[in-house]
């Protein structure tokens, strides 16, 4: 997975803190359910919906691991 994400996008964590990405610019443009809980992930105008939160540590190892890329 890391490589299909890798250089783009943000990683996020629902109200229940399962993971999710937001892809192209990073972020939230529109609605959606997580696929583990069901709670309302995503957002709309670049604003996540209520109770999502930046997954910076998630980030941080995306970081990490560009460095690492071949």
């Amino acid at each position: 997975m890391r490589k299909e994400f890798l250089g783009t996008g943000h990683w996020y964590r629902c109200t229940n803190g399962h993971p999710f990405t937001v892809g192209e610019c990073g972020m939230p443009m529109e609605m959606a359910r997580c696929p583990e809980c069901g709670a309302a992930v995503g957002g709309q105008n670049h604003a996540p919906t209520e109770g999502v939160r930046r997954a910076e540590d998630i980030d941080n190892l995306e970081h990490d691991f560009q460095n690492l890329a071949v």
